[in-house]
């Protein structure tokens, strides 16, 4: 369970850190994101030193992944910083990537490559995004309204979507070859879930030729109707990107409800040997990315 991140206790870290047989790197280093594409700042970490990573900003605490999670003895996350500190020295050629997601302003999101170097490692990183100026704001208003005007076409679409389902539909449509589909259950990924009061209480799954849907039965146990209205997929070791569509049995599920919902993922041709067998993680939200349900470990 994730500790809120609170200034003592990032004291405390850094303490940690700057008492440790690894000499830290001077505190206060500033890392600023520029959004380029492919940006991924190198943060250094050791066995005994606690890296505190200030964001600047307000994250997305769900999107916040780590790759080799069992390889840290710390690892805090919070609502604007991260805090780790790896069991075993890492490898000076080796990287794990650490994933973070603004809750709003750009660059989004960032990844951070950790790696290690001998008698080094970072006590604390300042990490800052270049202020939004009128051109740049208008840039992201023209992308959120593209986005928009997207998933309204999306809505159509599904909207004229035949409503008498069958098999013969379903052939028809093309979403079924002579070559079937693929099922299979998610329980590790149900189990190792993360969403606070929203639980997914079943996670199963369906694989086609260019197609893949995640079959989640989620149980609000929180005080607030949540209404699931997008949805991300993200591959191991790549970049997330947005589901196709996702439908849920009712508009919202009720405080102490239990409804399905089904996310519904594009995928590259391949064949039926392949259908479910790429691991990924999927995160599901409201329309504000205030309350999300992540789902690690998806056979996609």
């Amino acid at each position: 369970m994730f500790r809120p991140f609170t200034p003592s206790f990032a004291l405390a870290s850094l303490l940690v850190g700057l008492t440790a047989t690894v000499q830290a790197a001077p505190a206060g280093r500033s890392v600023v994101l520029t959004g380029r594409s492919g940006e991924s700042p190198v943060l250094y970490v050791a066995p005994g030193t606690v890296t505190v990573i200030l964001l600047g900003a307000q994250i997305v605490r769900e999107s916040v992944q780590v790759e080799g999670r069992a390889r840290f003895a710390v690892f805090e996350v919070g609502d604007a910083g991260v805090t780790l500190s790896p069991a075993v020295a890492l490898g000076t050629g080796e990287r794990l990537a650490l994933r973070v997601t603004y809750r709003e302003g750009s660059p989004a999101s960032v990844v951070f490559l950790l790696t290690g170097q001998p008698d080094t490692a970072d006590g604390l990183v300042n990490v800052s995004r270049p202020q939004q100026t009128v051109e740049a704001c208008r840039v992201e208003l023209s992308a959120t309204s593209e986005r928009c005007e997207a998933q309204a076409k999306e809505l159509e679409a599904l909207k004229a979507r035949p409503t008498a389902l069958s098999p013969a539909v379903v052939a028809l449509a093309g979403f079924v070859t002579e070559k079937g589909l693929r099922g299979a259950t998610f329980d590790l990924g149900c189990i190792k879930a993360r969403g606070g009061e929203l639980r997914p209480a079943r996670c199963w799954g369906l694989g086609g030729i260019t197609w893949s849907v995640v079959v989640l039965e989620v149980s609000n146990t929180g005080e607030e109707p949540w209404a699931p209205a997008w949805a991300e997929v993200t591959p191991a070791g790549g970049e997330p990107r947005r589901a196709h569509a996702v439908l849920s049995g009712q508009a919202t599920i009720p405080p102490g409800g239990v409804v399905s919902l089904v996310v519904e993922v594009e995928m590259p041709a391949r064949e039926g040997e392949a259908w479910l067998r790429a691991q990924h993680s999927v995160r599901v939200c409201n329309g504000d990315g205030s309350r999300c349900l992540s789902i690690p470990e998806v056979m996609l």
